[in-house]
């Protein structure tokens, strides 16, 4: 009778332990995002955007400095009025160019950030997916876990994933008013 109370015990020790072990695996979220196909796409569009932008203040700082220097070069024969009249409107239009420009950047920051948003949305559905089907009860982010073993990592599998079901990502725009 003593051993089948301590074979009854094992058992239930035995099934503890089977019922709380959890299937644990992690993937770098950041580098799925970096490396990916869609992911690349975001940041070269908006690599390019910032260029295009980057050009389009060089030119304006070229023409301000060219009406600067014409400004200059006309005081001694403009009166006091005229040339004061003359500065004043180059720093007016210094200071609209300043405001788009800084429009400009947050609606482009705020746009990289709604796409990024859009496609960690399509990685997470990848991830619940890669998760139901391989019977994985938690995947974590690994900037959030200091180190784990490396066949727990999940973060290539996840990335040719990401890389065959993603094949178009849109771009957000953000426009504000």
């Amino acid at each position: 009778m003593k051993n089948f109370f301590f074979f009854l015990f094992f058992l239930t020790i035995l099934n503890i332990n089977v019922s709380y072990s959890q299937t644990i695996y992690y993937a770098d979220i950041d580098k799925i995002i970096k490396e990916s196909v869609p992911g690349k796409k975001i940041f070269t569009y908006f690599e390019d955007e910032q260029d295009k932008f980057l050009d389009e203040v060089n030119k304006f700082q070229v023409n301000i400095n060219k009406q600067e220097q014409e400004i200059i070069s006309q005081k001694n024969i403009l009166d006091q009025a005229e040339y004061t009249k003359k500065i004043n409107l180059l720093r007016k239009d210094i200071d609209v160019f300043n405001q788009k420009n800084n429009k400009k950047i947050n609606e482009n920051k705020l746009s990289r950030d709604k796409t990024i948003k859009s496609l960690m949305k399509e990685i997470n559905n990848i991830l619940k997916e890669f998760a139901e089907k391989n019977n994985i009860d938690i995947i974590l982010s690994s900037n959030q876990m200091l180190i784990g073993k490396s066949n727990l990592d999940l973060t290539n599998n996840i990335l040719e994933i990401v890389n065959d079901k993603i094949k178009k990502i849109e771009i957000q725009k953000w426009v504000t008013n």
